[in-house]
């Protein structure tokens, strides 16, 4: 039968002291507190390590053979858990040039498409390259970096993802996007053996009245 929540009980994973707590399904909850303090041990090395586990099995032992592997988190149990798709915010490689094309070699074969069918003739594949001076783009010279963050288009994104029917479960600092989660969960109050427990839990307002929360401390300012 579903349910409108993702249940988990007794999540010691790292640094995590028997954390049980209740996500909302269809919703924009997001995991705040200081550094170290247990989020990503909660978020990527139990729920999605258990979600990618989950996913695996429903896979013939043929094909488990070639998937990659995750260890068993250390949990209790975790009740109506989807199939995560996990984003990284970490570049996979320093070279800024690197992209998800030049990984897979579609950059090359996109560039030499382009150069023999295009029309009008403009070049050869160089031409279409953004290491080359008339294929780059002039604002940032190929680079692909923009130097404002456009915080209100990642909070635009994540709201169309969760009026999908999805539910997105966010580790942040930014207080732009805290204050329109829906939920909050933070994680603390210090990090490493001095945190792993639930500090405060519920909207950004009611988050807002916690005395003993950091997040709560700066969202009810934000809040004003």
């Amino acid at each position: 039968m579903e349910t409108n929540e993702i249940i988990v009980h007794h999540a010691t994973e790292n640094n995590l002291k028997n954390v049980s707590i209740r996500i909302p399904k269809h919703q924009i909850t997001v995991f705040t507190g200081v550094s170290g303090s247990g989020k990503s041990s909660l978020v990527l090395d139990t729920l999605a390590a258990q979600s990618r586990r989950e996913l695996n099995d429903t896979f013939p032992s043929f094909v488990q053979q070639y998937l990659p592997k995750y260890g068993r988190p250390h949990v209790e149990r975790i009740e109506n858990l989807p199939a995560a798709i996990v984003i990284n915010q970490k570049k996979p490689s320093p070279n800024q040039r690197s992209t998800v094309g030049t990984y897979t070699d579609t950059y090359t074969l996109l560039r030499l498409l382009f150069s023999r069918v295009g029309q009008p003739f403009v070049g050869y594949s160089d031409s279409f390259s953004f290491n080359h001076p008339q294929g780059c783009c002039p604002r940032c010279n190929g680079l692909g970096e923009v130097t404002d963050l456009d915080v209100h288009k990642l909070v635009e994104i994540l709201k169309r993802l969760s009026e999908g029917g999805n539910t997105v479960v966010v580790i942040e600092h930014n207080l732009d996007v805290i204050k329109t989660a829906d939920y909050i969960i933070d994680i603390g109050p210090e990090g490493g053996d001095k945190g792993g427990t639930v500090v405060a839990q519920g909207t950004p307002e009611e988050v807002a009245q916690s005395p003993v929360s950091y997040t709560g401390k700066y969202v009810k300012k934000y809040l004003k």
